[in-house]
């Protein structure tokens, strides 16, 4: 009986911890006059999970914080055209993007590679992520 009692409590002190400290993906309300949202985000992976990188839009920094395992940045841009990247374990990793105003895109990065997701998987992935903070 202690034994079910004590698994019920540390079950129940989980999901408090896992509820308390966990932060969800939290959509930018709205976009600034002429600039469209990126969204770069990493969602989680064994493979690479303590690499982290800056990532680069041009020569600009998207932001200071690093993009990290289930994490994500957001990158107002004025439209045109980026190449989105990060040096990622001794080799550049990079992605083309052409940006319009007022429209949202999603940049995905892993220890690897980046891409451009479908717009179904990204929104199911970065829902798992929380905002970039050092």
């Amino acid at each position: 009986m202690k034994t079910i009692i004590k698994t019920l409590f540390l079950f129940a002190f989980i999901l408090t911890c896992n509820t308390v400290f966990s932060q969800k993906f939290s959509p930018v309300k709205e976009i600034p006059e002429g600039k469209a949202l990126v969204y770069i985000y990493r969602p989680g992976s064994m493979v690479g999970a303590a690499v982290h990188y800056t990532v680069n839009a041009n020569d600009e920094k998207v932001s200071e914080n690093h993009l990290r395992n289930k994490t994500y940045l957001v990158f107002f841009a004025e439209p045109g055209r980026y190449t989105f990247w990060a040096q990622v374990t001794n080799t550049r990793r990079e992605v083309d993007l052409d940006v319009e105003a007022d429209k949202t895109y999603y940049v995905r990065g892993d220890c690897c590679e980046f891409i451009i997701p479908d717009l179904e998987r990204a929104e199911k992935e970065i829902v798992n992520c929380k905002l970039s903070q050092q």
